[in-house]
């Protein structure tokens, strides 16, 4: 098939190298020619595990084009995926203004029926807003849900072993496209959820809400564990021998990050406030999430004491491992709270180093993991790396100025750590 994939952020372009890597002809479009000038001199605008090697692949095989228009030579496309981002507004509503302006370049290009299928993450109504704009083609163009679920970190791995694939389609004939389509990820069984437009708009974000709600409650136990002397790892197995329940999303953290769950759980809310629906589970897990990022940072100032003056030294920047992504990340939140308190922060990541740095300027960026507790007051895992799984604590203790060591991510053994003679703090 034909395909243009609108938007070259994350989602557009692992889905189109993806599709691409099925052997469809794909061109991803973008706004910033900048961007696809990189794109098209093979440099990635983000860090995404096996991304390149792909891109690459399929750009010489001349399946993966660049550009920042359709272009004629793409007007008959047999499908357009909207892949733009949509941010959430200050009420938390997510913005979907580039979604519709991509509605408008597809109704003045396409020049055959299609389908526009949406990937991005939208509320529930946004197929039939874009289909309204739509309407000033100059051919029949049928609108389709088709929310990513895309791990940060593992995207290559989802796209093409994908746990589901879901389809909100009103017609026989985009169901039926859309199946011949994905066919090449269902050889191994059906992968398919198949249903009307709105309900897959909703299935994104109750998705997203539903894990975040896991993470937060598992937090909020922890926070109760450190209250009462219990063990939330005991609490985390025994709770997840459960098989109702299970062991996924059942660790103590920091707290959630990134672009999906803090931006999707609140869009939730907003859609509850716009229909007269509260939605007490999803304001409950924002809440207990803002919560367990300040519960993080004084637990820092508990094994530290006062900041001002002190070292603390930060392994992990980005909200979770294998990404460069630091939207949201809690480890923004423990940095600027200690530098508001007059102690200077180092900090060290094997991919988000750049990108937290200017995000938050004022934290110094050490090369290597070593340099960063070179004379530092206290050590604090943020992100849990497999690169920082098993450190030389000795080391970390011959080069700290203190000795203290917060493992917020609780993947350290406390007895390892006290061999070394460094005081250890986890979470709950």
């Amino acid at each position: 098939m034909k395909l243009v994939v609108l938007g070259a952020g994350y989602v557009g372009l692992v889905s189109g190298t993806g599709l691409a890597e099925l052997g469809h002809d794909v061109r991803v479009v973008d706004i910033d020619p900048e961007r696809v000038k990189r794109l098209s001199d093979g440099v990635l605008p983000f860090y995404e595990p096996g991304l390149g090697d792909l891109i690459r692949r399929n750009e010489r095989s001349g399946r993966l084009t660049f550009a920042s228009e359709i272009g004629e030579e793409f007007s008959e496309a047999d499908v357009y995926f909207v892949c733009v981002g949509t941010p959430a507004a200050e009420n938390g509503d997510a913005d979907i203004s580039a979604v519709l302006a991509a509605a408008d370049k597809i109704a003045r290009i396409a020049r055959k029926p299609a389908l526009v299928a949406i990937k991005s993450t939208v509320p529930v109504g946004t197929c039939d807003a874009v289909e309204k704009r739509l309407a000033a083609a100059h051919v029949a163009l049928e609108v389709v849900s088709n929310p990513e679920f895309l791990k940060e970190g593992d995207a290559v791995a989802d796209f093409f072993k994908p746990e589901r694939i879901v389809l909100g389609a009103e017609s026989d004939q985009a169901r039926a496209l859309l199946r011949q389509l994905y066919a090449p990820l269902q050889l191994s069984g059906e992968r398919l959820v198949v249903t009307d437009r709105r309900s897959s708009e909703l299935i994104k974000y109750a998705s997203n809400a539903m894990l975040a709600m896991r993470v937060s409650f598992m937090n909020e136990l922890s926070r109760l564990c450190d209250a009462t002397g219990a063990d939330v790892h005991s609490v985390r197995l025994g709770v997840g021998a459960d098989k109702r329940i299970g062991r996924r999303f059942l660790y103590a953290g920091p707290g959630y990050g990134g672009s999906c769950f803090p931006k999707d759980v609140q869009a939730l809310m907003h859609l509850g406030k716009k229909h007269d629906v509260p939605m007490r589970l999803a304001e409950a897990t924002h809440r207990a999430n803002q919560e367990q990022i300040e519960f993080v940072c004084k637990l820092v100032e508990r094994a530290l004491g006062e900041p001002a003056g002190k070292v603390v030294a930060l392994w992990g920047l980005a909200f979770k491992p294998e990404t460069d992504d630091v939207r949201d990340a809690p480890s923004l939140a423990v940095a600027r709270y200690l530098l508001e308190r007059g102690a200077r922060v180092v900090g060290h990541d094997p991919e988000a180093s750049q990108t937290f740095a200017r995000a938050l300027p004022g934290v110094v960026i050490a090369a290597r993991e070593y340099e960063a507790v070179s004379g530092a007051d206290a050590l604090v895992l943020m992100t849990e790396w497999r690169s920082y799984r098993a450190p030389n604590f000795a080391e970390i203790k011959k080069r700290m100025r203190g000795a203290v060591v917060v493992d917020a991510r609780n993947v350290w053994r406390p007895a390892e750590v006290q061999r070394a003679g460094l005081r250890y703090q986890g979470v709950g």
